[in-house]
């Protein structure tokens, strides 16, 4: 019997960006929209970089264009595609890409582990 080795299955997430023109027309209209339906999908997960870590934001900028980067799960991205949301995905990325640091947009907060 072949043993495989203990890897942890990484997740893919979708990629979309939006500059402040986009913003300042409402293109974030995606977090209210998936909010409401967080009690009835709470896997809903949709991140961005810590805006308090401006070398991430720089790098998530830089490989994706945009002024600001959402890093959306299966479910959220499931989700968007349900209620026809409309928004451009241009990329998908490997959980381990990332930003280290990263701030929840939409979904239940992340639970830091106990020391």
């Amino acid at each position: 019997m072949t043993r495989w080795p203990d890897h942890p299955i990484l997740m893919n997430y979708h990629v979309v960006s939006f500059t402040m023109a986009q913003v300042r027309q409402g293109a974030l209209e995606f977090q209210r929209e998936l909010g409401a339906v967080l009690r009835e999908q709470p896997g809903i997960k949709v991140y961005s970089a810590s805006p308090f870590d401006l070398d991430e934001r720089r790098r998530a900028k830089d490989r994706f264009g945009g002024d600001i980067v959402y890093f959306f799960n299966e479910a959220a991205f499931q989700q968007c595609e349900r209620q026809g949301l409309n928004l451009q995905f241009q990329a998908e990325v490997p959980e381990d890409e990332l930003p280290r640091r990263r701030t929840v947009v939409v979904g239940a907060p992340e639970r830091s582990p106990s020391s």
